[in-house]
């Protein structure tokens, strides 16, 4: 069990440059090892086993080696003005975990490397989908490219200062503050708190998970922009948010995997 809690907390941390990073990622795969059947967690120690050093960062490490097959759209939902997906030609983390489920799914007629790369894949990009700065949303210019705000930074007396701060560095700046926290207390602090809503954030499929994250997205866009001056208030409330999209993120994974494994 703690074998396959270790190997799962360090393959999550693939996730790229300007997502969350390494120890809260490691938190969400530990929050999913908390929910994955018997099943699930036998098949992912026997694709993924102890053989993950080089591919801690999967898509990261291929990148790095510009021996990626994929670009870095393969880490972005792209949606229409509807909040659709749209499917296109182009790499898109839904696509992808689609076509890595279908591989997990069918691993009998798969080579253990294919159910390999294909675990490594939904891990990746499940991460990714639920940082809000991976969606791209059509007609929505500050989705499309990084832009900076101006946002509360603190108080000095009784004067309020700002500072302006990239977007997707905004939503790092969450995990920062918790600079402590290992992918072990990342887990146990979300299990303790938001653990009896496994239920509810797991319900449904891929499908309504991306128009969910497209729809919590368009809101925040809808405001937030580079004219836009966050409050002490909004910061502190989107901390909450960005706690509830990690537990998200690892209550869906684990779901997700169970219901193509077992």
């Amino acid at each position: 069990m703690k074998k396959i809690f270790l190997v799962l907390s360090l393959v999550l941390t693939v996730s790229v440059a300007n997502a969350w990073e390494k120890r809260p990622d490691e938190g969400v795969v530990l929050l999913a090892t908390k929910h994955l059947s018997a099943e699930a967690k036998a098949v992912v120690a026997k694709y993924l086993g102890d053989s993950f050093d080089d591919d801690v960062r999967y898509l990261n490490t291929l990148e790095q080696k510009k021996t990626s097959p994929y670009t870095r759209e393969v880490h972005y939902l792209h949606l229409d003005s509807n909040l659709l997906p749209i499917r296109g030609e182009g790499e898109d983390a839904l696509v992808e975990i689609e076509k890595a489920v279908e591989v997990v799914r069918a691993r009998s007629s798969h080579s253990v490397a294919e159910v390999t790369k294909a675990l490594r894949v939904i891990i990746n990009l499940m991460c990714d989908m639920h940082n809000f700065t991976y969606v791209r949303i059509e007609g929505v210019p500050q989705s499309q490219k990084p832009f900076i705000f101006t946002c509360y930074a603190g108080d000095i007396g009784s004067r309020k200062t700002t500072t302006n701060i990239r977007w997707s560095k905004f939503w790092e700046s969450y995990t920062y503050w918790h600079g402590g926290f290992s992918g072990d207390l990342w887990a146990e602090d979300l299990e303790l708190c938001l653990g009896s809503k496994f239920a509810e954030y797991s319900q449904g499929d891929l499908n309504d998970w991306t128009k969910q994250i497209g729809e919590k997205a368009a809101e925040l866009y809808a405001r937030i922009n580079p004219e836009y001056v966050m409050t002490r208030r909004e910061r502190n409330e989107l901390e909450m948010l960005n706690y509830e999209m990690m537990a998200r993120a690892g209550f869906r994974l684990a779901a997700l995997l169970n219901s193509v494994i077992n």
